[in-house]
């Protein structure tokens, strides 16, 4: 439609006094490449004009991955003892920090569990309280050493057992100095391991649960990575440090990175190998598992070179158009890396050159050929 659009401008033109982008009649007798041009129709025509520049073109391998985390940066949150849910305040996608209760449980093998500790504890104190008496009877000769070893025996064995009863309650997210000093604890507090994101959630209240079942996974955004699959043929183009560039699939937005650790061994599956890279900055738009389209920087040369809106490719050939004395010339270029928006130059070329506006010449050519 656009092409239609200015066809018809350059055919409305045409009746104007005023005058029009047109093929000089002289020149398209001797040159067909050359579109005469005034100051008005440059500006109409949004057509900007330079030069070409020296800058620092990057030779970029393309690879995939996807955004993941160390293991000890996330988290499966689940109740080693199971429970009923009483309290369950967070969703998914919320901000948590370390020590925060995530779901509070209730269930009777906690209250078992509590007894039976304080329960030990007391028999413990008893024990202790025999045992001290029965050593200094033994130093006085007034008791037998038999009877002596029989208390401290059973003084070690209760200290076992309330010391595994103590583990027990430290697994099921209750604190043993607590239950000893404020007595037997209703509810059952699972807490954050570290301050992090809450990335999946399957709790409601009064839901049963098991050992086994994941109430919350969550993660550490201030770890966060990305994991890169390269084929063994191109990991020695690749060092640590070396400049990535990222986006998610399907986003416009590059953003860059560099290589922290590259892999040792081969997928077994996938046939490639594991490159970890970090983001220069902090990106709280990536999510672990979020897939990445990646390219790194494998060569950086200066070079001279040109926008790509300065060219033309017509039948897999480069042109540009330069300017001449009354408008623009078009000639063939040979061309080579292509980079962040630019192209290179593999010949020399200190002339004016039309760096916006490319297209439209273009369709004014094709237009009065037409004509």
């Amino acid at each position: 439609m656009k092409k239609v659009l200015i066809v018809l401008t350059v055919i409305a033109l045409g009746s104007c006094d005023s005058g029009n982008i047109r093929h000089d009649h002289h020149h398209d007798h001797h040159d067909h490449d050359f579109v005469e041009v005034n100051q008005d129709q440059k500006d109409l025509a949004g057509i900007v004009t330079g030069r070409a520049e020296v800058r620092n073109l990057s030779l970029y391998l393309g690879c995939s991955g996807m955004v993941d985390v160390p293991p000890e940066s996330r988290a499966d949150i689940s109740a080693p003892l199971g429970g009923f849910v009483r309290r369950a305040p967070h969703y998914e996608g919320a901000l948590v920090n370390k020590g925060e209760v995530l779901v509070s449980l209730v269930h009777p093998d906690y209250i078992r569990l509590q007894q039976e500790y304080l329960d030990a504890e007391s028999q413990l104190k008893f024990l202790e309280a025999d045992k001290l008496r029965q050593d200094k009877l033994v130093e006085g000769e007034a008791a037998s050493k038999k009877r002596f070893q029989e208390i401290e025996m059973n003084y070690t064995s209760m200290k076992a057992r309330r010391d595994g009863l103590a583990a027990q309650l430290r697994v099921a997210g209750l604190s043993p100095q607590t239950v000893k000093q404020e007595g037997i604890q209703e509810l059952v507090h699972l807490r954050a391991p570290f301050s992090g994101i809450i990335s999946m959630e399957s709790v409601n209240l009064g839901k049963q649960v098991g050992p086994e079942e994941v109430l919350y996974q969550m993660y550490d955004p201030d770890h966060m990575h990305i994991e890169l699959q390269v084929f063994p043929r191109d990991i020695d183009k690749l060092a640590k440090g070396q400049k990535i560039r990222y986006k998610i699939q399907g986003s416009k937005d590059w953003k860059t990175g560099h290589i922290v650790l590259l892999g040792g061994g081969v997928h077994p599956e996938l046939r490639t190998i594991r490159v970890h890279a970090h983001p220069d900055e902090d990106d709280r738009s990536l999510r672990p598992g979020t897939f990445i389209q990646a390219e790194i920087e494998v060569d950086a040369k200066e070079v001279l070179s040109l926008p790509e809106t300065a060219f033309h490719v017509e039948e897999d050939k480069y042109f540009v158009f330069v300017e001449r004395e009354g408008g623009f010339k078009r000639i063939p270029v040979r061309v080579g890396r292509k980079s962040g928006g630019f192209v290179e130059l593999l010949q020399p070329l200190d002339e004016v050159v039309v760096i916006e506006g490319a297209y439209y010449l273009v369709e004014v050519d094709e237009a009065e050929h037409d004509h």
